[in-house]
């Protein structure tokens, strides 16, 4: 059985990172301990630093906070119509954190000073040497539109549960993978593809054209060696059933908005259920810290905060 199935013993991303404990395990809400949450047994599972004595030893005090930084932008045009790619200038901690599967960070126009105004936005890419960040910005409401206005801006990060099914992504080694991508959800791929490839995978990538493609993703892509196809969708169902099976695929990335990932499990599932399937998380996210409640989902019967706890793809799509 997946460990996301079992109970209350979800995976929390920031668990074993320095920012664990965190202010959920200091007021008794922590996603891995159940001692924390008031339960009489231990049933974590968690073989790394006990979050539990971490916390007993702390006296209640949060250890590290994600900090905001006062960011340069290097560089920002406009690549389509009100979407904007974005060069900022980080430290170089912030860097090394940022460059795995799934980082996202908040930003805030350098005017602003309530956190009201953070905008999550997923990593595209990382330049380790240069300590700069890639973002995509859709400029559709009052946090997005101000990001750019000005030549600095704030960051805070690093986060890491943009995408659900990071554990399959980071264990799959010299397997057949595809990943199949539709809108802006396609900026984490970079990452994703990146790593598949470290472990020695075989890695297809799939566009759908009736959605945005964007170019400066697909370079990035084509630098990395992958073959990439466009194809329709709906069009060409049969087509990417026909190469799952063929091909034995035992992973598939789906990067689109809930609609396009629902489609792309059904798809999947056609052929196996049981073959990996990881998506983007696009589930409202505010303070990114499971704080505010904004991303917490009802699965299973249970409540699972989405911004910090991963949650299985195919039981988080029956739920959207």
């Amino acid at each position: 059985m997946d460990n996301l199935d079992k109970g209350k013993n979800k995976v929390c991303v920031d668990c074993g990172s320095k920012y664990c404990p965190c202010h959920l395990a200091f007021s008794g809400e922590c996603i891995k301990c159940s001692l924390i949450r008031g339960e009489k047994t231990c049933d974590c599972s968690w073989q790394g630093v006990c979050v539990y004595n971490e916390v007993q030893h702390n006296k209640n005090q949060i250890l590290n906070n994600r900090k905001e930084h006062v960011c340069e932008i290097l560089e920002k045009r406009e690549i389509e119509e009100d979407i904007f790619l974005a060069k900022i200038k980080i430290p170089n901690t912030l860097a090394i954190e940022l460059n795995v599967v799934g980082a996202y960070v908040l930003l805030k126009a350098i005017n602003r000073d309530s956190s009201i105004y953070n905008a999550p936005i997923s990593v595209m890419d990382i330049d380790k040497e240069n300590n700069i960040l890639e973002i995509i910005i859709k400029s559709r409401g009052i946090k997005t539109k101000t990001l750019l206005d000005f030549n600095e801006i704030i960051v805070k990060g690093p986060y890491f549960n943009g995408i659900f099914g990071v554990d399959k992504i980071k264990k799959i080694k010299q397997s057949n993978c595809i990943v199949i991508l539709g809108g802006l959800s396609q900026v984490n791929s970079i990452n994703v593809v990146k790593k598949l490839l470290d472990n020695n995978n075989s890695v297809e990538v799939f566009f759908n054209k009736n959605l945005t493609i964007l170019d400066e993703v697909k370079e990035k892509l084509n630098n990395l060696g992958v073959n990439i196809h466009i194809i329709d969708i709906e069009e060409d169902k049969d087509f990417i059933t026909d190469y799952i099976k063929r091909n034995d695929v035992k992973l598939v990335y789906s990067g689109g908005n809930n609609t396009f990932n629902k489609c792309m499990r059904n798809l999947v599932d056609s052929v196996d259920k049981d073959i990996a399937l990881s998506i983007a998380n696009n589930n409202l996210i505010c303070c990114g810290e499971g704080i505010c409640g904004a991303c917490t989902v009802n699965v299973n019967g249970e409540r699972i905060k989405s911004c910090k706890a991963q949650i299985n793809s195919r039981d988080f799509l029956r739920i959207m």
